[in-house]
């Protein structure tokens, strides 16, 4: 019984031992089976940067605000008294000058009154002398005299009249300038009021805007503006404020404001649209970077920094925008070192390197560097 027993436990620890064994074998085979792999050490690749260090500036806030070239004068020269167009003195074009005379219409009428009323003058003076003569020894009356001085004061009224009348049949320049353009022709006739004429003073210039109500107060009748054309391209002007609107127009709820500026070689010509500079006010110690290196994302501003080789994203706000630059507040300071080239494909935390100004930024990551 105990012999039985003994034999029937040696048999399951035998049986135990070979599949012990057997386990053993297959992982040895198993593992001694495998291709010998080489370990490589994967290295985090880099992408290439272009960054700008943040400094602080002092820049003026300013707003472009469209403007309209105007003459510094303009007439619409009309004649006085009817009548036909005799003489035309200019053209298009022409430049005169105050007092010059442009135009004369038929005045024929009113020098034969004016000879007329001279000679009756001229007759009227002569005999009050000889009355004066007479009254001394009696021969004529006092009211016999008045008479006569009455007709002398008449017919010197009557003529001045007529001198009058006759200056009217011609058009005479108001100011120096240039005719814009001519309305009439020769034999053509010219009712009263008619235009005949159109002149304008452009040797000197006003440029007429609308400053928003919000803005009105940064403008003063004697402030400088400086503005631009697109006609230009080459050239800056600058027009002293001459004029700043009391009330605002009621459609647009802005002010209407002049500058003037001397015009001497012609450049600026009525009717050009020009782009004001409006300095609202000076911002001082303010952060300034290139537009392009902030990101748009998800209704955010972002900007990239470098800190250890690493980009580190940054939430801006956008205060103001000056031509191509950004005034911005908030996740930036003076010394950062701010990603402005490369940046558009950058995620938190990814690895850069910082390249050189010459050298190619948007060109994807690069092979790390042999330590």
């Amino acid at each position: 019984m105990n012999t039985a027993a003994l034999r029937s436990r040696k048999g399951s620890l035998l049986v135990w031992g070979v599949l012990l064994l057997i386990v053993l074998l297959i992982i040895v085979f198993g593992i001694l089976g495998k291709p010998a792999e080489k370990k490589v050490e994967e290295v985090e690749k880099a992408y290439p940067v272009r960054v700008e260090v943040v400094e602080l500036r002092t820049i003026p806030d300013e707003i472009p605000l469209p403007g309209l070239v105007m003459p510094l004068k303009e007439a619409e020269l009309s004649a006085e008294k009817a009548g036909r167009v005799v003489e035309l003195k200019v053209d298009q074009g022409a430049r005169v000058t105050k007092g010059e005379v442009l135009l004369r219409l038929d005045g024929r009428a009113w020098e034969a009154q004016l000879r007329r009323a001279e000679v009756e003058s001229r007759d009227a003076e002569r005999d009050l002398k000889r009355y004066k003569e007479l009254e001394k020894t009696g021969a004529v009356s006092a009211s016999d005299f008045e008479a006569i001085e009455r007709r002398r004061d008449m017919a010197n009224i009557t003529r001045d009249e007529a001198q009058v009348f006759l200056s009217q049949c011609e058009v005479r320049a108001p100011f120096d300038g240039t005719v814009n353009e001519r309305l009439v022709e020769v034999g053509d006739y010219a009712g009263e009021g008619r235009a005949l004429l159109r002149l304008i003073q452009t040797d000197r210039v006003k440029v007429g805007l609308d400053v928003p109500e919000q803005d009105i107060t940064a403008v003063k009748p004697g402030d400088s503006l400086i503005y631009t054309l697109s006609a230009l391209p080459d050239r800056v002007f600058t027009g002293e404020v001459t004029f700043v609107s009391g009330r605002a127009a009621r459609e647009s709820n802005s002010f209407h404001v002049d500058l003037e500026n001397d015009n001497p070689d012609g450049a600026l010509r009525a009717g050009m649209i020009t782009q004001v500079a409006l300095v609202r006010r000076i911002r001082k110690d303010v952060v300034v970077v290139p537009l392009a290196a902030v990101v748009p994302r998800k209704g955010e501003h972002m900007v990239f920094i470098v800190e250890n080789d690493r980009a580190v994203r940054r939430r801006v706000i956008i205060e103001a925008l000056v031509g191509s630059q950004a005034v911005l507040s908030g996740g930036l300071a003076a010394g950062d070192s701010l990603v402005v080239e490369g940046h558009r494909g950058l995620q938190d935390g990814i690895r850069v390197e910082v390249v050189p100004p010459d050298a190619d930024a948007a060109s994807g990551p690069v092979e790390p560097r042999e330590p």
